[in-house]
């Protein structure tokens, strides 16, 4: 069992007691592996399907990067629209987007029975433009209106300014149609659904390997066995014990939130507006204001999964931005592993005749989760192969630890720019 990390998720989750471990055989349709968001979402939409299904967690539900992260949920992915346009064409762009936006409706969709305090998802989010007013902006939002029917609108250089007090942003992006929330107790919820329709659960349960037998397979764990029809592999930047060729298609990149004390008053004097923000930098911050006053500030991503000072190195990010409130103590500080592949795109497919895996979700917000269980659950159980559409996003070799060191120098050269781009503008 792993130690669990302080977190603002863990302090404020809503979730069941425990659940237990698999001491047993247990017999089952499909077989799920990873209780984050990717495995949560696809135990629910199969339990929706009336399909039988176990969910096998090594450690709790959303205790790797799917229960500490910013929480943001809005379509797109880390890749820009532009660069996936030139390499795959403005249709299958357009295709991918709109499945991207179709996982931001899943998710709505699954929110809205829950109490607002739980999920507390809240629409809306800014995307500042660093430094010098971006020309352009009005330009971009015309296009993504039209081309991929958002509903985006420009905020002037006042506008922000009425809302936000910091010298570091001018213009802005606003999306409304991308929401904040509270994404472990969005798991939980998700996992409360699915045992309710008869799915079943089992944390601190590690699959060690999968064995086949003649039309099923056998997921051996640390104390039990799941024969199943079917396997999905959600594992992403978690060890994986029963694929090599999955683990080895991923690189385990670390990313950093900060929470700070309650700031009472003192929070108008930077952010008096309750939406969620990004910036257009090569290594951005994102965050957002709590109804308790505090502010959850995430940044940085690097290969270092656990860096020394984190407190003091995430308030010293947030004192550039807001020097106003100096002064300010951070409460709780920590680190997720984000799955990352080469291409920096999901990777979603099957690795064998009803083996499948879907990974590599960081950087792309909650809603490729979503519909990334959407699209594995109609997969196996409507033959549908929308899936397939990630066909372009293989499973590429990363070479740990070359890889590491490869993606370190990468972020290393934006960090490097964008200090550039300041300077210089």
């Amino acid at each position: 069992m792993k130690i669990d990390t302080e977190t603002y998720y863990t302090h404020t989750e809503h979730r069941a007691n425990l659940r237990s471990k698999l001491y047993e055989t247990v017999e089952t349709d499909i077989c799920i592996i990873g209780g984050g968001l990717a495995g949560i979402n696809t135990l629910l939409e199969l339990s929706e399907k009336n399909i039988s299904a176990v969910l096998l967690e090594e450690n709790k539900l959303g205790s790797g990067a799917s229960g500490r992260n910013g929480g943001f949920l809005s379509a797109g992915y880390s890749v820009p629209i532009k660069r996936l346009e030139r390499r795959l064409g403005r249709k299958y762009a357009q295709d991918l987007y709109r499945l991207s936006a179709e996982g931001i409706e899943i998710v709505r969709r699954r929110c809205q029975n829950s109490p607002q305090t739980e999920i507390d998802a809240e629409p809306g989010i800014v995307r500042m433009s660093w430094g010098k007013k971006e020309n352009n902006l009005n330009a971009q939002i015309d296009y993504m209106n039209s081309i991929y029917e958002t509903n985006l609108s420009y905020w002037s250089e006042s506008k922000v300014a009425e809302r936000y007090s910091s010298k570091k942003y001018s213009d802005a992006i606003f999306n409304p149609d991308a929401y904040q929330l509270h994404s472990l107790n969005y798991i939980h919820k998700c996992a409360v659904d699915a045992e309710s329709l008869g799915a079943k659960i089992f944390e601190e349960t590690t699959a060690i390997n999968i064995t086949r037998r003649k039309n099923s397979y056998i997921v051996c764990t640390n104390n039990g066995h799941v024969k199943a029809n079917t396997v999905v592999i959600c594992t992403s930047a978690c060890q994986n014990y029963v694929s090599t060729k999955l683990y080895n298609a991923i690189l385990p990149i670390g990313t950093y939130v900060l929470l700070t004390e309650p700031l009472f008053d003192r929070l108008t004097e930077a952010i008096r507006s309750p939406y969620a923000v990004s910036d257009s930098r090569r290594v951005e911050n994102y965050y957002r204001p709590l109804r308790s006053t505090q502010i959850l500030w995430g940044g940085g991503i690097s290969t270092r999964l656990k860096p020394n000072n984190l407190k003091q190195r995430m308030l010293r990010d947030l004192l550039k931005v807001y020097p106003q409130l100096s002064g300010i103590s951070a409460q709780l500080a920590w680190s997720g592993t984000m799955g990352y592949a080469t291409h920096s795109m999901p990777q979603i497919g099957k690795l064998e005749d009803n083996i499948w895996y879907l990974q590599a979700f960081g950087g792309h917000g909650l809603n490729t989760t979503a519909i990334a269980g959407n699209l594995i659950a109609r997969a196996i159980v409507d033959d549908d192969d929308t899936y397939e559409l990630f066909s372009p996003f293989r499973l590429n070799f990363v070479a740990k630890p070359l890889g590491l060191l490869g993606a370190e120098l990468i972020y290393l050269s934006w960090k490097t720019r964008d200090l550039l781009d300041e300077y210089l503008g």
